[in-house]
């Protein structure tokens, strides 16, 4: 009995703390825009590791078993692969055929294969290392889907849904018994997918709806000197200029200048670069991806994301808990990078940082099917020729109780015209609207 009121006080105690620690947590003043000098705030500078492959792998793991399709996202899934993609090794490329996205469908369907997508083009060049000889007319042809045969792992695949160019080469070294270990482990979750096709795109959607948890985090904002001190070569030749009536301040010496809103915590940086030889694509995402492991401190995925072939410019996007991160308000989100020979011309990044997650009970939100949603876009006049992509992202929103909390929430994203929606906001102002 007395052992009972012993653990009865020690619970109540814990509970107390907790709450305490809430609290404080909540309630504290905030260090976010807490001044060490002209406008700067806390810093985190440790710049976060990340290979090459890790920011160009694939987003997705597609299992395709018994002509049925298991997604998976998760990020120690998607990882695992990419971390044995390390260990292939590819014979050469020679000449592809061409197959529409539908005859590449059906040929997946034949057979159980673990497929890698990919969020955008990739140039073969980037994966040279794993080839014994590619030659250089193939070091910039592009591929967005990879997918061997799990019975035959002799073969591997190439494909890009755009070009519909489709590779078959020879390999080594795949460890077959280590991709499904990965992918049947008991923690590994995936959902039940369809392929919406249109020439062109290929979308995997679910058919079924998706729990996933809404997410909060503690922040921290870069300080402004760390991005002086990194983009500028001589540091006593930048002056600094504010323009209080829409909060933005800005740094230039003779070749240069550094935007910062302080509003929105966007750095952009502009440098006056001659550009007289155009870099080829491997180039450009080498050169970038370089620039990118100095400036970019989120500590969870980043992953490319997009490529304008006209403006040469690299999107990366963040990702948490495996799915990609929006934001409505700002561009939270993403890291925009311009290279040309001589380096870095352009760079729009996000100060702020997601460090410590503060959600210590999951609340879950239940997300339709991918295909419902579909449907009901094609009801409202949007066909699915007008949908260039489709995925579940997390939405950003700074909380209104602390600017050093940030919400994450998971919702369909749908791509349309180049611009990412939230699937729900289409059709909620559709109703509206009527």
């Amino acid at each position: 009995m007395k052992k009972d009121v012993m653990l009865n006080i020690l619970l109540i105690s814990l509970i107390t703390l907790s709450l305490f620690l809430t609290f404080i947590i909540w309630t504290m003043p905030s260090q976010f825009n807490e001044e060490t000098n002209t406008s700067q705030g806390t810093t985190s500078s440790v710049s976060i590791e990340r290979k090459l492959l890790q920011v160009f792998g694939p987003v997705q793991i597609a299992l395709h078993r018994n002509e049925e399709i298991s997604v998976f996202t998760q990020t120690d899934v998607v990882e695992s692969i990419t971390k044995e993609m390390t260990n292939w090794e590819v014979d050469s490329v020679e000449e592809p055929i061409e197959l529409t996205n539908e005859e590449y469908q059906e040929t997946l369907s034949q057979i159980n294969a673990i497929e890698m997508v990919f969020a955008e083009n990739i140039s073969f060049g980037i994966f040279s290392d794993s080839f014994n000889d590619l030659a250089g007319e193939y070091q910039d042809r592009t591929i967005n889907r990879i997918y061997i045969s799990q019975d035959d792992v002799s073969q591997i695949y190439f494909y890009n849904t755009h070009s519909k160019l489709f590779y078959s080469e020879s390999i080594k070294g795949i460890d077959q018994e280590i991709l499904n270990e990965v992918l049947n482990a008991d923690n590994a979750k995936s959902y039940s997918a369809t392929v919406a096709l249109e020439e062109g795109k290929q979308i995997y959607t679910s058919i079924e709806e998706i729990d996933l948890p809404y997410l909060s985090y503690l922040v921290e904002r870069q300080t402004n000197q760390l991005f002086i001190e990194r983009l500028f070569d001589d540091t006593s030749e930048v002056r600094e200029n504010s323009d209080n009536s829409e909060n933005i301040v800005s740094y230039n010496d003779y070749v240069s200048e550094l935007q910062i809103n302080e509003n929105t915590d966007i750095l952009t940086y502009y440098r006056n670069r001659s550009a007289e030889n155009k870099l080829s694509i491997t180039d450009t995402l080498k050169s970038s991806y370089n620039q990118l492991i100095q400036y970019e401190n989120w500590a969870s995925t980043v992953h490319y994301f997009d490529f304008n072939d006209s403006s040469k410019e690299v999107t990366y996007r963040r990702y948490i808990e495996g799915f990609p991160v929006f934001s409505e308000s700002s561009e939270y989100g993403t890291t925009k990078i311009t290279v040309v020979e001589d380096g870095l011309s352009r760079l729009q990044i996000p100060l702020v940082i997601a460090q410590t997650p503060i959600s210590d009970v999951e609340e879950q939100k239940t997300l339709q099917s991918g295909s419902s949603i579909l449907d009901s876009l094609a009801q409202i006049g949007y066909s699915s020729a007008e949908i260039d992509d489709m995925k579940i992202g997390y939405s950003w929103t700074n909380s209104t109780e602390s600017n050093r909390v940030i919400n994450l929430e998971p919702n369909w994203y749908v791509n349309i015209d180049g611009t990412w929606e939230i699937a729900q906001s289409l059709l909620l102002n559709e109703e509206g609207g009527q």
